[in-house]
């Protein structure tokens, strides 16, 4: 999944938008001026001028003259909130998320295995779509070790991929590592997604290991920043 740097108006557009999601602009609130966006972030009249261009397109602003840009429309919120405690929360997702698969097959040259430093030939690859209503909340790329690959049919009938996976091969994971970074979504997954080029997101990069610590299923999958939502809760421990 290719990442970049969004231009600057983009960011700045992405950050009010996260602002007006979490409340922090209201409906019937001024957003900063022009001048204010050009002192906060250092940025040019002209940038501060299409980022609120981006959220008037998007319906969630209106700009009057002499009056300043309202806040129009709440910003759609995350739609999965993936909670963080342990082993099972990790497959939350795959079992909540419902898998729309696009493509299923021998792993392409320039896929995930690629991109991680596998041997092609030793894996399959499919991509889909995840969601838990009309928006996809997830494009997803997953890899399957070739001497382990379910139908897809089985994929269908099954909450998890390693849940079919390991009803007909027996295969349980028995560790997931987890890695969690920001990127930028570039235009083909900002098409698949429904959202604009260069928007924040989050991806996902998931390895299952099996009880001989042999990886036999990857995921990478990429999350709009204002449509996914990662939430941990901490119990303090106090000692005697």
């Amino acid at each position: 999944m290719a990442t970049g740097t969004a231009p600057r108006y983009q960011q700045i557009a992405q950050m009010l938008r996260a602002a007006i999601t979490n409340g922090t602009y209201k409906v019937g609130d001024l957003l900063p001026t022009e001048q204010e966006l050009c002192a906060l972030h250092d940025i040019s009249r002209h940038t501060a001028r299409d980022a609120l261009r981006l959220l008037s397109e998007a319906g969630l602003v209106t700009r009057k003259r002499r009056a300043g840009t309202i806040v129009t429309a709440p910003a759609e919120p995350a739609v999965f909130v993936q909670p963080l405690g342990g082993f099972q929360d990790l497959l939350q997702y795959a079992r909540d998320a419902q898998l729309k698969i696009m493509t299923y097959g021998p792993a392409p040259e320039d896929g995930l295995a690629q991109a991680m430093g596998l041997d092609t030939a030793g894996w399959w690859e499919l991509r889909g779509q995840r969601g838990t209503g009309p928006k996809a909340v997830g494009v997803t790329r997953v890899l399957i070790r070739a001497d382990c690959v379910p139908e897809r049919a089985e994929i269908q009938a099954h909450p998890t991929i390693a849940d079919a996976i390991e009803a007909r091969f027996g295969i349980v994971a028995t560790r997931i590592d987890q890695q969690i970074t920001a990127m930028v979504l570039d235009a083909p997954l900002a098409q698949l997604l429904g959202t604009e080029p260069g928007a924040a997101a989050l991806r996902t990069r998931r390895l299952y290991h099996d009880e001989q610590n042999n990886l036999f299923l990857a995921s990478e999958t990429a999350h709009p920043a204002d449509r996914f939502v990662y939430s941990q809760s901490f119990t303090r421990e106090r000692g005697d």
